[in-house]
């Protein structure tokens, strides 16, 4: 049975499910003001993006569980993960990476199906023009700028 999880972030309050030692899924939730009534911590998990949002971590050590999305979307998953702290890359540039330089649209639909954001960073996707797109809709693009400035450490 998977757990749910709380963290309250300076993006939002983030909710995520687990299970052991493995994360499953993690939402920003940036409308929630307060903690929920029934609010719960996972110390591991939450050390970790405590340590994140405050530039004292770089790179997270959660296994992560997205075993039930296409071989395609891992292959992007996977891609993300590579992609280090503070920088960005295209996503013609991750599609040339997972061997597929013409499946840049695909790439983004993949990102935006990405079930553990933050800790599989498709924040630092952005468009080839070097504009901030997609991060699940125009109306995120906002906490998709707020990730990216932390890691700049703006």
């Amino acid at each position: 049975m998977k757990n749910i999880g709380y963290f309250d972030s300076p993006i939002g309050f983030i909710e995520y499910t687990y299970e052991f030692n493995k994360l499953y899924n993690m939402q920003i939730n940036d409308k929630l003001q307060r903690p929920l009534k029934d609010y719960q911590k996972n110390s591991w998990i939450n050390k970790q993006l405590d340590a994140y949002f405050k530039n004292e971590l770089t790179e997270f050590k959660i296994e992560v569980g997205f075993s039930s999305y296409t071989p395609f979307q891992q292959e992007v998953f996977q891609a993300l993960l590579n992609i280090p702290y503070g920088q960005t890359r295209s996503y013609e540039e991750i599609a040339k990476t997972i061997g597929r330089p013409k499946a840049f649209r695909a790439v983004g639909q993949a990102c935006k199906k990405n079930p553990i954001g933050i800790v599989i960073p498709c924040h630092r996707v952005i468009g080839k023009d070097h504009s901030l797109t997609g991060y699940s809709g125009k109306e995120y693009i906002h906490i998709k700028e707020k990730l990216l400035n932390i890691e700049k450490n703006l």
